[in-house]
């Protein structure tokens, strides 16, 4: 059975079809997928690149709030990228252990992330490179729902 954030995660990377497109054409399956306090935490061992879109020096460990995740994503559908879903599984209460390939002229790349889900949409998206990291990212996701659930009283 599907949700409805994987759903919306699905049809906003069908959007990456391969063809060049402006970001506003799929802003609203972004809207639709990402919270609005949602945030990228990249990978440590990665590697560091040059953002093409700020042009400035993009460190492993770096969060990029939502406004430079659609920046960046936007970058990806100037050159006409294809996104492949190749795995989405549920591993925590409202965890979820995602991998994708991201390819166009300039890469192929494969990424793995753990998304933490909030109000039906991704609201935190961790990079990680193996499996502790991926258990790792979990117990961070639960922490942070947790903590979320105790922002709001109880009756009692």
């Amino acid at each position: 059975m599907s949700s409805n954030q994987e759903i919306a995660l699905r049809q906003y990377f069908a959007a990456y079809d391969g063809t060049p497109k402006e970001f506003e054409e799929v802003e609203s399956l972004f809207d639709a997928a990402f919270h609005k306090k949602f945030a990228l935490n990249r990978k440590t061992g990665g590697r560091k690149y040059i953002d093409p879109v700020r042009g400035n020096n993009v460190d492993e460990g770096k969060v990029l709030d939502r406004d430079a995740v659609k920046e960046l994503h936007a970058s990806y559908l100037n050159k006409g990228t294809k996104i492949t879903l190749i795995h989405y599984r549920r591993i925590g209460l409202d965890c979820y252990d995602c991998e994708f390939r991201i390819q166009n002229a300039d890469e192929v790349e494969t990424y793995r992330v753990v998304y933490t889900i909030e109000d039906g949409k991704i609201e935190r998206s961790q990079e990680v490179n193996n499996d502790i990291q991926v258990i790792r990212a979990k117990c961070s996701s639960a922490l942070h729902t947790f903590n979320v659930f105790n922002k709001y009283p109880t009756n009692m």
